[in-house]
């Protein structure tokens, strides 16, 4: 017996209604999935599994658009947080990690990420023209680096979480 391809409304465990394609019973090809709390996906899916490309929309109005791998963010996507934090960048696992830029509060950090929090080499720019150029750690500037400020002024040195030596 082969594998049946249909279009039927489907239950996930958690509650979701599924509305798209399936095969041998499971979600696989495009659909949709809404939740009672508002929260949706869009996108593909393989064996009940979200994969490939999606969009995730919860009821705060934030959202994701981007790429998935075993139900995780997983390769370039781009989050939308409620409060107007943006991402956009590399993620592994369903964390930021690689190469990003995050926007939030006016400020712009373009660089590395590890963990969901800055780490590696990265510019923090904020929005009176003060930038940090430089080695991050868990969050916070760690390692040789240079911060100039809105005057020109440069000051160059080491950072040990987040304060200059």
């Amino acid at each position: 017996m082969g594998s049946c391809y249909s279009q039927v409304p489907y239950t996930f465990p958690d509650g979701g209604i599924y509305d798209g394609e399936m095969k041998d019973g499971l979600p696989d090809g495009k659909g949709k999935i809404i939740w009672d709390n508002g929260t949706q996906f869009e996108g593909q899916f393989e064996k009940g599994k979200k994969i490939k490309q999606g969009v995730f929309k919860w009821s705060d109005s934030s959202h994701y658009e981007g790429e998935f791998l075993n139900e995780n963010f997983h390769g370039y996507g781009e989050y939308y947080w409620y409060n107007g934090r943006v991402y956009k960048g590399n993620w592994v696992n369903g964390k930021m990690e690689g190469q990003g830029t995050l926007s939030f509060d006016g400020k712009e950090y373009v660089g590395e990420f590890k963990n969901d929090k800055k780490d590696g080499f990265g510019e923090l720019r904020w929005p009176d023209g003060q930038k940090y150029i430089g080695a991050w750690k868990n969050g916070r500037q760690d390692g040789k680096g240079k911060l100039i400020e809105p005057n020109g002024n440069v000051i160059e040195g080491i950072w040990v979480k987040g304060k200059k030596q």
